[in-house]
């Protein structure tokens, strides 16, 4: 091998040893920057699952309804037992709404129609008037819920009045399409809370009984429930 051979490989392995060197300067801050952003990205993950679950629960979540349990547009519910009656009452909107201390019923004999004011609930100086989801003839009045408290369970002890229905009620929602109504009606009153009345929430964010009177006041609660209950006018 002559010289001129000679330094012409120590040059070629030279530059094989440049080119190495720098391939791994450039190697690892790119190692570096692949791995920390995946972390970053798992903790943005993390971030943003937690986020999800401090969320308040859905708006759905603060009204309930039972299997079996229609639910009329104006917040009354209808259940047909065995013997074809069908009994009546509010709905866990209505109650939670204006937390009733007692109710104003139509007496045995007299008949409702779907859709009309037939009874009304409210406190001992306001009242407001409730639809009727079914029609037909009262044949049963619940005494026991025109006093104070008995409300509180809407779909219980807390039920209303039954009727002999003229015919099978035909605007009454059930399963799921009940819940999407409660859902909807959630979502309407969750856009009058004010920031500013902190108190009309519990813990976990459900409203309070009395949520109409909260926000409105004591001279407002009516005009509210009348608009849910659709009895305005």
């Amino acid at each position: 091998m002559t010289t001129q051979d000679f330094l012409a490989t120590y040059d070629a392995k030279v530059a094989e040893y440049l080119l190495a060197l720098c391939y791994l300067m450039l190697f690892v801050p790119m190692w570096r920057f692949v791995h920390g952003g995946a972390r970053a990205g798992a903790a943005a993950s993390v971030h943003a699952a937690a986020a999800v679950e401090a969320r308040p629960a859905a708006a759905h979540g603060w009204f309930s309804v039972p299997e079996g349990v229609a639910l009329h547009a104006g917040h009354a519910w209808a259940r047909t037992g065995a013997d074809g009656l069908v009994t009546v009452g509010i709905d866990d909107f209505a109650q939670k709404l204006v937390d009733p201390e007692r109710a104003v019923l139509p007496e045995l004999g007299d008949r409702v129609l779907e859709g009309q004011p037939a009874f009304a609930i409210g406190d001992r100086v306001t009242t407001v008037r409730m639809l009727a989801p079914v029609a037909g003839e009262v044949v049963a009045v619940n005494a026991a819920a025109e006093e104070p408290g008995a409300l509180r369970d809407p779909y219980g002890a807390g039920w209303l009045f039954k009727v002999r229905p003229a015919a099978p009620p035909a605007r009454l929602m059930l399963g799921e399409k009940a819940r999407a109504f409660l859902e909807r009606s959630a979502e309407a009153l969750s856009l009058r809370l004010n920031p500013e009345l902190g108190h009309v929430l519990q813990d976990g964010g459900t409203p309070v009984h009395g949520i109409a009177r909260a926000l409105a006041g004591d001279q407002g609660w009516a005009s509210m429930a009348r608009h849910f209950f659709m009895t305005e006018g």
